[in-house]
């Protein structure tokens, strides 16, 4: 059962990217399994099934889909070069594979604080058209979904456009309407958050209060798969 996660291993990850050295890596790959990649395996286990209520699809292996964040980064296409993180993440979703624009619930955590919540994995233009057809359609819908988490404390987020895309909306509907991306996420300050089982209980209560949030979105998803593969469009491909 997952107990938590303790400061003095999140330590060792600050210290781990501070040093950025494989040499530091390999000394200390054993403490870092048992302090960190262990108890985030519990943690995935312990809210398989949560999210799997919410939704069946999602993929919730530990070892596939990129459930959970690898202490060493991928750096290739970054201007960070740093080999190592000293943040750690979990994350569910459905298959990358089959939904390239998949949500998720997830959660992120550092000595800094934890940030947990839903959103797209990836969202293109042409997913984010998608959506503001799916708010046109069913205005009440996205508008119930986003108040729900808004009145629990979680916050809209996603870079907005410059130009807004639509106007005239009410104010909930143009936050979502006119970002170029959207998720509702939640930060919690006090390293202690991820350092006791109540985190589980906590994350399953957040993921649930997300559900209609994430159905809004993974139904965009679907939508927008489905306008791909009767167009003819490789996923590539996005509206100018």
């Amino acid at each position: 059962m997952f107990t938590g996660i303790t400061q003095e291993a999140m330590w060792l990850l600050a210290e781990n990217r501070f040093n950025d050295s494989k040499v530091f890596y390999e000394e200390h790959k054993p403490q870092i399994r048992e302090g960190v990649l262990l108890p985030l395996r519990e943690l995935v286990a312990e809210l398989a099934d949560t999210v799997q209520e919410i939704d069946p699809k999602i993929l919730v292996n530990p070892n596939s889909n990129g459930t959970i964040s690898r202490v060493r980064r991928d750096n290739r296409y970054t201007r960070d070069k740093s080999m190592y993180r000293e943040n750690m993440w979990i994350g569910f979703l459905r298959d990358k594979k089959a939904y390239d624009c998949a949500p998720g619930f997830f959660i992120d955590f550092s000595l800094r604080g934890s940030t947990y919540g839903v959103g797209y994995y990836w969202s293109p233009p042409r997913l984010m058209q998608q959506l503001r057809l799916s708010i046109d359609e069913k205005p009440g819908a996205w508008t119930q979904a986003a108040q729900t988490a808004v009145d629990a404390g979680f916050e809209i987020v996603g870079d907005r456009y410059a130009r807004p895309k639509k106007v005239g909306l009410p104010p909930l509907l143009d936050e979502l309407a006119n970002r170029k991306s959207i998720g509702f996420e939640k930060f919690e300050p006090d390293p202690s958050f991820f350092g006791s089982a109540a985190l589980v209980d906590a994350l399953k209560q957040a993921f649930r209060t997300l559900a209609p949030a994430y159905r809004r979105m993974v139904e965009v998803t679907e939508q927008e798969l489905l306008s791909r593969m009767e167009n003819g469009v490789s996923r590539e491909s996005d509206p100018i």
